[in-house]
Parts: structure tokens; C-alpha cells; sequence
């Protein structure tokens, strides 16, 4: 027997728990992303649905705990094993949460404070408009700059060569602004005939046509921005465009926009004042205490966890004291724990294992005993042989005429004595003189078929014998002889037991017992089955319930089944059949 488990009820209500405390910090992240956001757009943020969460939670995790302490109660009123030292796991972890709660919360309360003060003070705000003006003071210079250069008579008297050789106007035009950076030429059709500097600066013809000259434009790809003005010009050559460009530091136009925006904020902040601060604190708490309830339902979960070996280990030990050997203990945990009930396991499988052996040794011992007073009671059947013959020489020394029926009976007489007791002893040595078994590989389902094969004059009966279901390449380390008169004792008590015909199933599986593989035989009949008062000496030797018979079969299997280290045990039910179970190391 083992150990109930209920591993995947309380791996689905951990896996729960974790869910709900993702989905407690995942609404804590989104709604207070969404609070600050309105209050920096000066929208009224939705109340009602953060209000509805903050009490759902809450209530939903205190009606779990009070089922949970419910159920609690009730355990230690029933003095169930280990719940004293549940309670007292529950209350440790209760009181690590709120110590570890209570300061950060405290904590965090003060540093929101005072962080609201600090970021959002009024320095703070001179500082984000300075750093806006400063931007929008750069940006304004900077356009400045590129039309008093595209208008400067130093610039016109080097484009007067832009169609003859543009290169060589781009160079001069490098070194004296260095602040343009990119130098296109087109021709009056908007055709590019030259392009210097940097080619993210570079725009096409139908941009360049709709450009007036002297004006500054800007233009935007992705995070680059830069400034671009138009200039016309007349040479020997024809008219060309040529079109200047200066870049604005990368993520201009981002930078600029954020100052803008923490601007809004801060406009907003500074209305609301110190309501921001009570808000954010209302709402830290509100889905602060589903946390704190959170961990404390979860303390109930881990004492279970905890304490779950140690009570199986208390129930198991009560059970073993109590004579049932065969109870287990099962865990999917591999830490300590684990260890010591794999060392629990281990030794009650020694003390099950030593108890039969002893509990064999006594039988085998008190049979040979049995055997040794059945080889004294041997002389009680010689009494009437004696006798027998004796009647035998009278009658023949007196002439009697009918000597001859007495002669035959007499004969028949000694003979069917001589018989029997020559069975029994023969028999009774067999049993006391079984010897070690001779392990070979042997095909499982081959030796079946074979012991099978001497029994088909049964099925004339009605009677049938299946093994279909053996795997062909199921292998065995048995010795063959005696697993043969294993299955030949079973085969005939199950043909026995089916006088009006019947089935004999055959099954063989691979089981794993502790860390041990077990080839698992069944041997099913349809049978009367056993009676319940002899279930306790089906294995004893000379016991039987029929009319002949030495009552050995069993036993005989039982000690051949012990010597090859397996275990044998039957299930029986009257009038539906019994089956034997036969356990071999694999």
C-alpha cells in the first residue's frame, strides 16, 4: 500500500497563486502607468474600474484565507498528525510578511513623499523650461546661421562656378561654413547634377521644386533632423539650384518634444499639489494589501508542502508498527526530505523482506519437522498391509477356496498403500530438498505456450488458456524447470477450480517497484474462487480443500516464487474466479 498523494492539486493551486500574483502586479504597472498619464494630461482617471479591482482582490483572498484557517481549525479539532506544526509554520510566515511589510511600507510612503518633492520641486521645473528655451535658442541660431550664409555675398561669388565645377565649390564651402552639412546642385529641369556631404541630408527634385529661396526649411527621417534653404543662380552655363543643409543634433526633435510634455506634467503636478501624493499613496495601499494577503494565503500552501513528508512519514511508521509492511511513501520532491523517505522505503522493503524470510524459514522449518513425524506415522499404514498379508498366508496355508478373491483383494489393498505413501513421501522429499534455482534468459511467453500445450485436452472441456497478451520478447532470468512446475501447479488449480469449463488469462507487465523493475505475472481463472476463511493458509504446505492431494502445490510455489527473490499473493472473489500475482526481479 502507499501513501495517497495529491501532487497536481497542489501544483494547480501554487500555479494559481503565482498566476494571481502576476496578474496583481501586471494591474499595478497598467493602472499606475495609466493614473500618472491622465494626471499629466489633466484627464480624470478611471476610478470606478480601479477602485472595483482594489476591493475584488481583497475580498476574494480573504474569504481563501478564512476557508483555509476554516479547514485548519477543524484538522487540529480532529488531531490529525501534524497540524500543530502547520499552525505553528502559518503563524511564523504570517508575522515574517507583516514584518517584512509593515517597514517597507513605511518606506515607501516616505520615499514617494519625498520623491515628489525633490523631482517635481520648482527648480526642477525652471530647470526642464530652461533646458526647452535653450533648445528652441539653439534651433533658432542654427536656422539663422544657414540663411545669413545661403545670403552672404562670400557664399553668391563662390557659386558662380556651381555649374562648371560643383566640386570644387562644395570644398570651399566646407571650409568656410563648417556648419553646412550637405551641398546639392540641380539643374532648372530639378535634375541632381551633384550631391556633397553627408547623404542623409540628401532630398529629391520634386522636394527641391517646391522650395522658395532664402526660406529655412526642416526636414525629418525617423530620428534625424536637419535644416535645408533653397538658392537660385545664373552662370555662363545656365541656371542651377544648389541647396544647402544643416544638421540638428540626433533626436532633436524627440528631446524637444519630451521637454514639452515633462513641462505639461509639471504644469499639472504644480495644480493638483500635494493631492498627487495623497493619491499615489491610496493608491500603493489599495493593491499593496491583495500582496500582503497574497503571501499570507501562500504561507498555507507552503506549510502543506513542508509538512506533507513528515506526516506521511508519521502515518507510515504508525502503519508499519502496526504490522503492515508493505505501506509506502511516494514524492516527486528531490531534496532531503526526499532522501530520508527513500531511506524510509529502503529499510521498511529490508524489514518486509527479512520478516519473510523468517516467517519462510519457520514454515519450511516446521514442515520438515511436519515431514520427519509424517516418516514415523508411515508405519501406521503398514499395519493393515501387514494385515493384509497375513490374511493372505492363512488362507492360502488353510486351502480355503476363496483364496483367490481374498489374494486380489489383498494385493489391491497393499498396492494402493504402498502408492500412496510412496507419493507422499516422495512429494514431502521434493519439497524439503527443492533445490537453488538455475538462472537463464528464457522467453516469457515461449515457456508459457509450453506448459500451455500439456493441458489442451482441457479445452475439450470448455476450458481455454490465453496468453496473447505476454510480449513476444518479454525475457526472463528464471530457471525454466521450476518457473514450468509454477505455471503447471497454477494451471491446474485454475482447471480444477472451473469444473463447467472456464478461461485461464495469462498477463505479464514490467513494473518498477522503489527503484526496482518487476516482471509482474497474473495468472486470472473464472473459477469458485477461495473462500475468505482459508485466504491465510493457501500457502501452507499440507493444506488443501480437496479430497486427494498432499495440500504441496502452493506451497511448492511460494518457494520456488522466494528462492528467485519475487513475490506471489492471489485476489480472490467467490464464484467469480481468483487471480495470482506473480512478482520477478527484472
Amino acid at each position: 500500500m502507499k501513501t495517497p498523494r495529491h501532487p497536481s492539486t497542489s501544483k494547480s493551486a501554487l500555479m494559481s497563486l503565482g498566476l494571481l500574483y502576476i496578474v496583481i502586479i501586471a494591474l499595478v504597472i497598467m493602472f499606475s502607468n495609466r493614473v500618472m498619464s491622465d494626471i499629466s494630461l489633466a484627464r480624470a482617471a478611471p476610478l470606478s474600474l480601479v477602485v472595483s479591482l482594489a476591493v475584488l482582490f481583497p475580498v476574494v483572498l480573504l474569504v481563501t484565507i478564512a476557508i483555509s484557517i476554516v479547514r485548519l481549525v477543524r484538522e487540529r479539532a480532529s488531531g490529525l498528525p501534524g497540524v500543530g506544526f502547520k499552525v505553528r509554520l502559518v503563524l511564523f510566515f504570517t508575522v515574517v510578511v507583516i514584518l517584512a511589510t509593515v517597514p517597507q511600507g513605511i518606506l515607501s510612503v516616505n520615499f514617494i513623499n519625498t520623491a515628489m518633492n525633490a523631482w517635481f520641486g520648482a527648480r526642477t521645473g525652471e530647470a526642464v523650461r530652461g533646458g526647452l528655451s535653450i533648445a528652441l535658442q539653439y534651433y533658432d541660431d542654427k536656422a539663422a546661421g544657414l540663411a545669413r550664409t545661403a545670403r552672404g555675398g562670400v557664399y553668391q561669388n563662390l557659386t558662380d562656378d556651381v555649374g562648371r565645377s560643383p566640386r570644387r565649390v562644395w570644398d570651399t564651402v566646407q571650409t568656410l561654413f563648417p556648419d553646412v552639412a550637405g551641398f546639392q546642385v540641380f539643374d532648372t529641369s530639378f535634375v541632381e547634377t551633384f550631391s556633397g556631404g553627408d547623404p542623409r541630408t540628401g532630398v529629391r527634385g520634386s522636394q527641391v521644386a517646391s522650395m522658395q529661396d532664402g526660406f529655412v526649411t526642416r526636414t525629418t527621417a525617423g530620428d534625424l533632423s536637419f535644416l535645408q534653404t533653397r538658392t537660385t543662380h545664373r552662370t555662363s552655363d545656365g541656371a542651377y539650384y544648389v541647396v544647402l543643409s544643416a544638421l540638428l543634433p540626433d533626436g532633436f526633435d524627440r528631446v524637444a518634444g519630451e521637454l514639452t510634455d515633462s513641462i505639461e506634467v509639471f504644469a499639472q503636478l504644480d495644480r493638483l499639489g500635494s493631492l498627487v501624493v495623497i493619491a499615489i499613496v491610496v493608491f500603493y495601499v489599495l493593491f499593496s494589501l491583495p500582496m500582503f494577503l497574497l503571501a499570507i494565503l501562500v504561507s498555507f500552501f507552503i506549510a502543506d508542502e513542508i509538512i506533507r513528508p513528515i506526516v506521511n512519514l508519521e502515518q507510515a511508521t504508525r502503519r508499519v508498527a502496526d504490522g503492515d509492511y508493505s505501506f509506502r511513501i511516494l514524492t516527486q520532491s528531490h531534496d532531503e526530505l526526499s532522501h530520508l523517505v527513500d531511506s524510509f522505503n529502503q529499510m521498511v522493503s529490508e524489514l518486509d523482506r527479512t520478516r519473510k524470510k523468517i516467517l519462510q524459514t519457520e514454515k519450511v522449518a516446521a514442515w520438515q519437522e511436519i515431514a520427519q513425524r509424517l516418516a514415523h506415522e508411515i508405519k501406521n499404514p503398514l499395519t493393515p498391509i501387514k494385515l493384509a498379508a497375513e490374511r493372505v498366508l492363512r488362507r492360502y496355508a488353510s486351502g480355503s477356496d476363496d483364496f483367490g478373491s481374498v489374494l486380489e483383494s489383498s494385493v489391491r489393498s497393499i498396492v494402493t498403500e504402498v502408492e500412496n505413501l510412496s507419493t507422499l513421501l516422495s512429494e514431502f522429499r521434493n519439497f524439503s530438498r527443492l533445490p537453488d534455482p538455475e538462472i537463464e534468459a528464457v522467453r516469457l511467453k515461449a515457456l508459457v505456450a509450453d506448459v500451455a500445450g500439456t493441458y489442451a485436452e482441457s479445452r475439450d472441456l470448455g476450458t481455454k488458456i490465453r496468453y496473447d497478451s505476454i510480449p513476444d520478447d518479454l525475457t526472463v532470468l528464471v530457471d525454466a524447470g521450476q518457473m514450468k512446475q509454477v505455471f503447471a501447479n497454477l494451471f491446474k488449480n485454475s482447471l480444477e477450480a472451473m469444473s463447467a469449463g472456464g478461461e485461464i488469462l495469462v498477463r505479464a507487465d514490467l513494473v518498477r517497484k522503489g527503484n526496482s523493475p518487476y516482471c509482474r505475472i497474473q495468472i486470472q481463472d473464472t473459477g469458485v474462487g477461495i473462500a475468505p476463511e482459508f485466504h491465510e493458509h493457501v500457502f501452507n504446505p499440507y493444506f488443501t480443500t480437496k479430497t486427494s492431494g498432499t495440500g504441496l502445490g502452493l506451497s511448492i510455489v511460494e518457494r520456488i516464487i522466494f528462492d528467485h527473490n519475487g513475490q506471489i499473493w492471489f485476489e480472490t472473489e467467490p464464484e467469480l474466479g481468483t487471480t495470482f500475482f506473480i512478482d520477478i526481479p527484472a
